[in-house]
């Protein structure tokens, strides 16, 4: 093992307790794509244990897994209900968030119970169009309807007024019916987008819920490299593939093992940096499969020395902007082949 991931399970509780002191109503959890990259099952357990009682996945098969790992919560299948699904979500007691009238036809026909309704309130992704629910719903009886904010992240986007005020029109059209408002940022906006059932993702993970504010969640995963190899490389001498990389002096080099196999990614060849012994050592010439080089001059460095890829050193954010990327796709990309250390278990009591 020469990368690791490693959870703090203490600071994704704490930061799904923020989010509860910040919500109007109840807070569930985002957890598809196992959790961010993180693990759905510790995850999981650990926001149960903290008392979440809504987890949302994106498919049918990462609810099925889920329901295996935890009997009690409800659990929502954002991608809805298909023919080669629907007999699963029964068997496993799921629900579906249905997307379209051929959904809520193939639903209601084998469901008796209320349906959770997506309503597109200016997303134009997933859902019922606004302006036709009410008349595609028929008779219909509705126990949830799910919308999603497109541009929470920038507050002061007109977009989240359009879909304040939408949202303000579904409540007056389904009186009495709760409803669930995604994302992170959306449940920190406060007025406007108050509701009954939360939905935070990124920000239960540490990664910034705002796009151009500080990040007010603590940071959770730690990316960490350890070093297999240090030499000294000449003025002159070339680093790497394609010698991107060139020594304009000697140059203590350590070879991390990590590359974008891993989930490192490759964009940030001769751009980013780990954080080791309290100090940036830039990345040298590009990013291979399994091994990274970095500038390890007077970061005191051996073999067997693990430094921070990303973490509360430096942030997943700032990587990701490194990488003309977000934080999800950074999380979400690290590779199964690196090991999740769960740390600092979390106890309700």
């Amino acid at each position: 093992m020469t990368a690791r991931l490693r959870i703090d399970l203490q600071a994704l509780a704490a930061n799904y307790r923020a989010f509860h002191e910040a919500a109007a109503g109840a807070v569930g959890a985002v957890v598809k794509a196992d959790a961010y990259g993180l693990g759905a099952e510790a995850v999981g357990r650990t926001l149960a244990a903290a008392g979440c009682e809504h987890f949302f996945v994106a498919r049918a098969s990462e609810g099925v897994a889920l329901r295996r790992m935890l009997a009690e919560p409800a659990i929502h299948v954002l991608e809805g209900v298909f023919l080669e699904t629907a007999d699963a979500l029964l068997e496993h007691g799921l629900n579906p968030v249905l997307n379209s009238p051929e959904q809520l036809a193939l639903w209601t026909a084998r469901n008796p119970n209320p349906a959770t309704i997506h309503v597109d309130t200016g997303m134009q992704r997933l859902g019922f169009p606004f302006d036709v629910v009410l008349e595609a719903l028929g008779g219909v009886e509705v126990g949830l309807l799910v919308t999603h904010l497109a541009c929470a992240d920038v507050p002061e986007h007109p977009l989240n007024a359009l879909q304040a005020e939408r949202i303000g029109r579904l409540r007056e059209r389904f009186p009495g019916v709760r409803l669930s408002i995604g994302n992170s940022a959306g449940i920190l906006n406060g007025a406007g987008f108050g509701c009954d059932l939360a939905r935070p993702g990124i920000g239960l993970y540490g990664g910034n819920p705002w796009a151009e504010r500080p990040n007010p969640m603590q940071p959770v995963a730690t990316l960490e490299a350890q070093v297999v190899q240090v030499r000294t490389v000449g003025a002159g001498e070339a680093i790497g593939y394609g010698a991107s990389w060139t020594a304009e002096r000697p140059t203590a080099v350590a070879v991390l093992g990590i590359g974008y196999a891993d989930g490192l990614p490759r964009l940030l060849s001769n751009r980013g940096a780990v954080a080791a012994n309290n100090r940036r050592c830039p990345m040298l010439g590009r990013v291979s499969m399994d091994l990274t080089a970095i500038d390890a001059t007077g970061a005191d460095l051996a073999v067997g020395d693990w430094v921070e890829a990303f973490g509360p050193n430096l942030p997943v954010d700032e990587v990701a902007a490194k990488a003309n990327t977000i934080a999800y796709e950074i999380l979400t990309g690290i590779s199964p082949r690196v090991e999740r250390q769960y740390e600092n278990k979390f106890n309700a009591g």
